[in-house]
């Protein structure tokens, strides 16, 4: 715990640190890939980094991180300064004027997001360290004259007690999926491949020796690693979407690159190169989305694009566990020829008495939409119209989980907010850096899936 003098320090260096955040992140990573490049090569995700994304998430969080532990601290008076500083600057939802941070949020809540995100790149303690020296280096060299000795002691502190806490949450991650730091990767084979829609591609997976892939929870996600044409070993995560234990399936949508970015690499490769037969590294399970360890409230399920395969897995664990839970499932998508999954999407909500499904289409033609309506399982169950919550019947006790892209899930929670649910049974889990746009940032009207 951070001792009363660190504590001033952190407090007194908190705006011009927030200021510099942006150079310091870049500052961390080039100094960092200089002396790795097999991480940027290997484990970092180039398309993030290319394009600022990765950057932008660590300035956020270097704040973040700082000011929950100023709101932590016994009898702090922070977060209340902060917000009505916040409220006479007119600086949205920034704690700190200027500052590029998440939304508020505990220390612990942070890191254990930031564990999950470095379980699914298999980061090793030894690899904290290594982080630690170099965001030290960065630090110290963004503040100049301004980096005191009480003021890198302060910050140190900060990294140091987030370092511990990731290390033992990564490190459990490992234990509980059977492996020993090093094995954090298997080897799974391709056993079915089918293209579900006109952009994604869903895959079945089964381990590749005589040691059964781990079991998971319905919510979480693995990471899949794949060898590219320049020999990088790039990674990402797909959500597990249900099915037999000894089977791990996934899908995949078709990262369409605005110009001049190009297209996801990744998820090119999985869409246009692997095959049946072929072998990919996978991740141990992980993610906290999950519904098992909550109460048995009514659920809502919001999703859009992609975002409908955790739902399709934790809609598998409800039907053959809990087939009479009140569940009510809303899904959007740009049009019916990009709708994945829509097939086992209806069944299995048909398979639960309770459960009813509305589904939203919010491009293409109204003849092909209106076709669709004939034969939708909940009557006329395809609209054109955004999130209207008076169709749903949502009471105080209701659980929520958004499922798909940060913009979407963004509109979706304020929705749910501005409808009278509380903020905190509205679960989400945002996959790559996350920059706080679902709890308030401006979030843009980008497209859905």
């Amino acid at each position: 715990m951070a001792s009363t003098a660190q504590l001033r320090a952190l407090r007194a260096s908190l705006p011009v640190v927030a200021d510099r955040a942006p150079a310091l992140a870049d500052d961390f990573y080039r100094r960092l890939f200089a002396a790795r490049p097999d991480l940027l090569r290997d484990r970092f995700n180039r398309g993030d980094l290319a394009q600022g994304r990765q950057q932008r998430e660590l300035a956020r969080t270097i704040v973040a991180l700082a000011e929950a532990v100023l709101d932590a601290a016994p009898g702090s008076t922070w977060g209340a300064e902060a917000d009505r500083h916040r409220a006479s600057s007119g600086a949205g939802t920034a704690r700190q004027a200027g500052a590029p941070t998440l939304a508020p949020a505990t220390p612990g809540e942070i890191v254990s997001r930031l564990a999950q995100r470095h379980a699914a790149l298999g980061v090793t303690r030894d690899e904290y360290e290594l982080f630690g020296r170099h965001l030290a280096d960065a630090f110290t060299a963004s503040l100049g004259a301004e980096a005191t000795p009480a003021v890198v002691d302060a910050w140190a502190e900060v990294y140091r007690a987030a370092r511990d806490e990731m290390a033992a949450i990564v490190e459990a991650i490992y234990r509980q999926a059977d492996l020993e730091p090093g094995e954090e990767w298997r080897e799974a084979l391709v056993t079915e491949r089918r293209v579900e829609a006109e952009d994604v591609v869903a895959l079945t997976l089964v381990s590749a020796d005589s040691e059964a892939l781990p079991r998971y929870r319905a919510g979480q996600f693995a990471s899949v690693q794949v060898r590219l044409p320049d020999g990088a070993r790039q990674i990402r995560q797909y959500s597990l979407r249900g099915g037999p234990d000894e089977q791990w399936r996934i899908s995949a949508r078709l990262l369409v690159g605005e110009p001049p970015a190009p297209d996801g690499e990744v998820s090119s490769h999985l869409m246009r190169e692997l095959r049946v037969g072929d072998v990919v590294s996978v991740s141990p399970p992980i993610g906290s989305l999950t519904i098992d360890d909550l109460d048995d409230a009514p659920l809502l399920f919001v999703s859009a694009g992609i975002g409908c395969t955790p739902v399709l897995g934790m809609l598998d664990h409800l039907a053959r566990t809990e087939p009479d839970r009140p569940v009510t499932v809303l899904h959007f998508e740009r049009t019916p020829e990009r709708h994945a999954h829509r097939v086992e999407l209806e069944a299995l909500v048909a398979s639960m008495p309770n459960a009813t499904l509305r589904v939203s289409y919010t491009q293409g033609s109204l003849s092909a939409l209106s076709a669709l309506a004939e034969a939708s399982i909940d009557g006329p169950g395809v609209y054109l119209d955004p999130i209207d919550l008076d169709r749903v019947d949502l009471t105080p006790a209701h659980r929520v989980f958004l499922c798909g892209p940060v913009p979407f899930m963004a509109i979706a929670r304020a929705a749910l907010i501005g409808h009278g649910v509380d903020a905190e049974r509205v679960h989400y889990f945002v996959f790559g850096p996350d920059d706080g746009s679902v709890t308030g940032a401006d979030t843009g009207q980008g497209g859905l899936g």
